[in-house]
């Protein structure tokens, strides 16, 4: 089972696993990380080796931060470099996150990191256009 690490500014990966623990049932070897407003980047760099350590039984570590060069892709990216079966991702939304959940005993690490990529860009749809468009 490949280790999913949520790492986040604020509470936003605790809300993560708890909204997904809603729809997908195993959540085991999933470590989430806040980065709250006082911590530095040492505590978030203490925490994100923590929370890998907790999964190193896992088959590799895929982590879903929220920005782009924000700290906790920062802080994760100079990790992910002392790690060979880790890989990282950006702009982790809900339907990223249930699909690695529910597919990471049956891809590798390398093509849950393409599935989480493409779930996540399908997730976010025009609702209101698409309405508009067919109906």
């Amino acid at each position: 089972m490949i280790g999913i690490l949520i790492v986040t500014h604020g509470h936003l990966s605790e809300a993560f696993m708890e909204s997904v623990a809603m729809l997908v049932s195993d959540t085991a070897l999933t470590r989430a990380v806040t980065f709250t407003t006082g911590e530095g980047i040492e505590d978030l760099d203490r925490s994100v080796r923590v929370a890998i350590d907790d999964l190193r039984s896992s088959d590799g570590v895929l982590a879903l931060v929220d920005l782009p060069g924000g700290s906790p892709a920062r802080i994760v990216g100079t990790i992910l470099l002392e790690h060979e079966r880790m890989e990282l991702v950006t702009g982790v939304n809900l339907p990223m996150l249930v699909e690695v959940l529910m597919m990471r005993n049956s891809l590798s690490l390398s093509d849950l990191v393409d599935h989480a990529v493409a779930c996540g860009a399908e997730g976010i749809v025009n609702v209101g256009k698409l309405m508009k468009s067919t109906g």
